[in-house]
């Protein structure tokens, strides 16, 4: 039976951190697993929230068109089946801290009301406008959010609140549930609701409920503490003034550390989570937005334009809540038994190359290993010149048959999803950068990150189809560097992927899926581990 795991990302972190999870599950990362994804931010338009939603879109779609059809595999590609959901407060109408306290009636009828919000919240804090996000001000940010989301369960309408509470009680009926938050510690959002995550949505539970729902008791919690890793251009007096509270980046380390300060101090949040994943980096020079800094030299606040690049960082967060999923039970309910809370880091090389093992540990770095690198194979072989699954689809490669019955929706998701996955041609032939060349150029570049860093080169589709990855794949050393396979003078590696497929595919054994585009995935994916040799 699958395992049921719940995720949340928050905030613009938490989406990107969310991405990361997605490509993890298209490896195969997370096997036989049924993932309840919540992504809750307040910036409904957030570029990297619609830049989630497509990469969303492609995987369930990849997986199968209709949800019926979608269910969690093992020893494959797309192996987990996530069910998506998702979460803004309004604040379309009321837009400020003001507007939603009612603070000009509240003022009359109960003044002592605003005056502890004034004693608590300078005038700028209560006027910003909130739709972008909580900018750093997460003393305002944690009570917002939790009545936000108290009210979204309070509601006559369907929401995402709703329907993630819903399968959370549900679990926590039958057993036990493991509840893993991705969101960083030093900006608004994120940093506003790691605090009050679990009593929010145990509150939400009670109000659908009835007061019926124990998910306190009934869950296990755990999150990362992801401090600082970027910067961003800073505002200029004419914005602040427009914007009243903007977020700066030379605060980021300061909130980082006061934010530490807290989540090893307070009582209330370590007799709740049983588990903090501690992470960041030293060198905050990354910037997330290179690709247009050039072209706007504002603040991004938020918004269709703030649509930042993927970091490394966000992969190792991904990491955490595969390892929080598969860590003991036992383990986590000793921690809760004793309201002790696990804080946990781990280190990189100082020349920070990274090898597999820092992501996953050494019991499952060939595992990694494997499905990263035959994920990218899968990808060059299906998104260029061959398109490998639509030939087998529409019957123009007559050797390959039984694959009619896939809709051609499904392989237009599929490619879309290997653009979103590793890169897309554009005007004249040119690579866009998809997720995976991202990451790459967040670690340095160069042979810094797990692959060959011949494979990352290439600015051209035409060149990018040149690459030999039937051999070069990995790097030259470590975890990949014996997985390889050669072609004679005669064949190409493409063919020879071909002929050991039609073996599989006419040989093997029953693959047991009944989807024809995920049975077609598995036969792909077991050929390939054979051709690499792992």
């Amino acid at each position: 039976m699958a395992k049921q795991f719940f995720v949340l990302g928050i905030g613009g972190t938490g989406m990107r951190c969310i991405e990361s999870l997605i490509h993890l599950c298209a490896m195969g990362m997370f096997d036989d697993t049924i993932i309840h994804l919540l992504a809750l931010d307040t910036d409904k338009n957030n570029g990297n929230f619609g830049r989630l939603k497509e990469l969303k879109e492609a995987y369930l779609n990849a997986k199968g068109l209709k949800e019926q059809d979608r269910v969690a595999h093992k020893d494959t590609f797309f192996s987990a089946n996530i069910k998506y959901y998702e979460f803004s407060p309004d604040y379309e109408k009321k837009s400020s801290f003001k507007d939603v306290f009612n603070y000009g009636d509240t003022q009359f009828k109960n003044s002592e009301e605003t005056d502890l919000a004034d004693l608590l919240l300078d005038r700028n804090v209560e006027e910003f406008n909130l739709q972008h996000g909580y900018r750093a001000q997460p003393h305002l940010g944690s009570m917002m959010m939790y009545q936000s989301i108290v009210e979204a369960a309070q509601s006559n309408d369907r929401n995402g609140i709703k329907d993630f509470v819903s399968a959370l009680i549900t679990e926590t009926t039958s057993g036990k549930a493991k509840v893993f938050i991705l969101g960083s510690v030093f900006g608004g959002t994120g940093a506003s609701s790691i605090p009050i995550i679990p009593q929010a949505l145990s509150q939400a539970a009670q109000v659908k409920s009835n007061g019926n729902a124990a998910i306190l008791p009934n869950t296990y919690f755990g999150s990362t503490l992801l401090t600082a890793y970027f910067n961003f251009n800073i505002a200029d007096k004419d914005q602040i003034e427009q914007q009243k509270v903007i977020a700066t980046s030379d605060k980021f380390a300061l909130n980082s550390k006061v934010a530490m300060m807290f989540y090893d101090e307070d009582a209330t949040v370590r007799s709740i989570y049983q588990r903090f994943y501690m992470m960041g980096t030293s060198d905050l020079s990354w910037n997330p937005m290179q690709s247009t800094s050039n072209k706007n030299t504002k603040t991004i606040t938020g918004g269709a334009e703030q649509k930042n690049d993927s970091h490394y960082i966000e992969l190792f967060a991904a990491c955490a809540a595969l390892d929080f999923l598969n860590y003991n039970d036992n383990n986590l309910q000793q921690n809760k038994n004793n309201f002790k809370t696990d804080y946990v880091y781990r280190a990189v090389s100082n020349d920070y190359k990274f090898e597999f093992k820092d992501f996953v540990g050494t019991t499952r770095e060939k595992e990694f290993a494997k499905k990263l690198g035959c994920l990218v194979a899968f990808a060059l072989f299906n998104n260029g010149v061959d398109d490998f699954v639509e030939k087998a689809r529409s019957g123009e490669d007559k050797e390959i048959v039984g694959f009619d019955g896939i809709d051609p929706s499904q392989v237009i998701y599929l490619k879309q999803y290997f653009r979103l996955f590793f890169a897309k041609m554009i005007e004249g032939g040119a690579l866009e950068e998809g997720w995976l060349r991202q990451i790459h150029r967040s670690a340095g570049g160069g042979d810094k990150f797990l692959l060959n860093a011949e494979l990352f080169a290439p600015q051209t589709m035409k060149d990018l189809m040149k690459f030999a990855w039937n051999k070069n794949l990995y790097r030259s050393e470590g975890i990949g560097k014996d997985n390889k396979y050669k072609v004679y003078i005669t064949s190409s590696k493409f063919n020879k992927f071909k002929d050991a497929f039609l073996d599989k595919l006419n040989n093997g054994k029953d693959t047991g899926i009944a989807n024809p585009g995920e049975r077609i995935y598995k036969i792909i994916y077991d050929t390939l581990t054979e051709l690499y040799n792992f």
